[in-house]
């Protein structure tokens, strides 16, 4: 449930390491955070009760199941392998964790209506809006098992990727231009382009994030795990697209615009490219949160709140 809120997703254990670990942690402390952080059962309970067809088939795209009990798998593989890293980091001592803060988010996202549980960033309120949840210990050089758990800013940890607990590595400075990757991170304003850091945009995109200001990554298909089946597939930064221009994509119009009507069918079933235009405010009608302000509208007046 937190895992949004909770600042970046950890890397995977490794099997190097010299130095000793900070002073171990309340092993309380790590269980609790994991518990808060993963909760699959009412996740995915509040997901088949409460989301839009078209938001159920997002999720279903994105992590592979069909029905409650595949989701609560899923969610599983995806996401309780980050929340079990964070609670093995707590316990080790190589994370402070704020338990309140993280139990009061927890406690305002499981109370959220239907109509804005799925809608609804950890975000969007004061009690998770900017709250990691977690702080950093391990200082350059100590040993670590996730990039998390490193104090300075772009740090990577080398601990190998593999099983969920392995051994350690140490944490350093990350990798810059035409160094080796480590464990495929690179410092900032850097990609990993077959095992060599380079500048963003040498080897194409990913996401959106990988492109300069005012472009965003058309990606080959529409799938959304597509760099993690073929990741020989990847997009091209492109100039984002005025208002009222035709767009295909969420992503790809100016700031401050968004792709209208980016699902729309014609009569033979064949998708319809959208418009750029600019969110509505409240009151106006809407089909999904993207076409309000404020990001949200009513399921049941279908009206922007």
């Amino acid at each position: 449930m937190l895992l949004a809120a909770c600042g970046g997703s950890p890397s995977q254990t490794g099997d190097s390491g010299t130095d000793a670990a900070p002073p171990r942690g309340d092993a309380s402390e790590g269980r609790a955070f994991e518990e808060l952080c993963f909760q699959p059962d009412l996740y995915c309970e509040r997901l088949y009760a409460c989301a839009t067809p078209e938001r159920l088939a997002q999720d279903q795209t994105f992590f592979g199941h069909d029905d409650q009990a595949s989701c609560v798998t899923q969610q599983d593989m995806f996401v309780g392998a980050i929340c079990r890293q964070l609670g093995r980091s707590i316990d080790a001592g190589r994370l402070a964790v704020d338990l309140e803060s993280a139990t009061a988010c927890a406690d305002y996202m499981e109370a959220l209506p239907c109509e804005r549980f799925v809608h609804d960033p950890p975000s969007a309120h004061p009690l998770c809006e900017a709250s990691p949840f977690v702080t950093p210990l391990v200082a350059p050089g100590g040993a670590c098992e996730a990039d998390i758990e490193c104090q300075v800013p772009d740090s990577v940890c080398t601990a190998t990727p593999g099983s969920e607990g392995g051994s350690e590595g140490v944490c350093r400075e990350a990798p810059g231009e035409g160094e080796a990757c480590v464990n495929e991170r690179c410092a900032s304003g850097l990609e990993c382009v077959e095992d060599v850091c380079a500048p963003v945009h040498a080897g194409g995109c990913h996401y959106d994030h990988d492109c300069d200001d005012g472009m965003w990554c058309d990606q080959p298909g529409v799938d959304f795990r597509v760099e993690f089946e073929r990741p020989e597939l990847r997009g091209a930064c492109v100039l984002q697209l005025p208002l009222d221009a035709e767009c295909e994509d969420l992503q790809a119009c100016d700031e401050g615009l968004y792709c209208d009507d980016v699902n729309g069918q014609d009569a033979d079933g064949f998708r319809l490219p959208g418009a750029c235009a600019a969110p509505r405010p409240s009151g106006a009608a809407c089909n999904e949160p993207a076409d309000c302000l404020s990001f949200e509208c009513s399921l049941s007046s279908s009206t922007c709140s």
